[in-house]
């Protein structure tokens, strides 16, 4: 008796199945990738709020920032501009966890900067250091913090330091001072730049962790 062998048609019906099951499979593969390195942000971010706040418990104030890190010649602030990998102010200020004194272990990396940074305004692109941003604020013993500028309102609003995660939208666009300041210019608002997963699992708003705790709205 003479083997029988799969039709056209038959062939066509296992392909497009596959295929069906294949859109379904891939996009929820994709969400839970997401989801997960949003969880890993807000891991990272509390792991480095505990070492910031030990810091400042010995120094009695956050790690330097840029500014203050390009006065004392560390770096230069140009080098966090042009986003090199290396020696950046940023990087530098993470540093200032790990060595002399190991608050941390190692410096821990932002994952939604691997792939680089974009503009949600201007639909450019960018590099980054790799870390998350990190900023201090403070009064009087910062040269910089005068009445007016937008550090000194974020320590009379109580915040002392601020964290943040590009997000899944890699957004390189906007100031920490600004959103958490409620300050922010521009065609979006700072709800805009907080991350909130209603407004798409790929959205442009930062993850963002304060002194006070995870942040969502300006004064929080």
């Amino acid at each position: 008796m003479k083997a029988r062998g799969f039709t056209l048609i038959e062939l066509l019906i296992v392909v497009a199945i596959i295929a069906i099951l294949a859109a379904i499979a891939v996009p929820n593969f994709l969400e839970a990738q997401v989801r997960s390195k949003v969880s890993r942000a807000k891991a990272d971010m509390r792991s480095i709020a505990t070492a910031i706040e030990a810091y400042s418990a010995d120094w009695n104030r956050p790690m330097l920032r840029q500014g203050e890190l390009a006065r004392a010649k560390c770096c230069s602030v140009g080098a966090f501009y042009n986003a090199q990998p290396e020696g950046t102010v940023q990087r530098a200020s993470h540093a200032m966890l790990t060595t002399p004194v190991a608050y941390m272990t190692s410096i821990l990396n932002d994952p939604f900067t691997e792939k680089g940074t974009k503009n949600w305004n201007t639909g450019g692109g960018g590099r980054t250091s790799g870390v998350y941003g990190i900023q201090s604020f403070g009064a009087g013993c910062f040269e910089t913090d005068y009445p007016g500028s937008g550090h000194f309102k974020a320590w009379r609003m109580g915040y002392t330091w601020a964290l943040c995660s590009r997000g899944p939208g890699r957004n390189n666009r906007g100031n920490i001072v600004n959103l958490v300041t409620g300050t922010m210019s521009g065609a979006q608002n700072e709800e805009h730049y907080v991350y909130n997963p209603s407004n798409g699992t790929v959205s442009m708003g930062w993850i963002l962790r304060t002194n006070k705790g995870e942040f969502h709205y300006p004064g929080n």
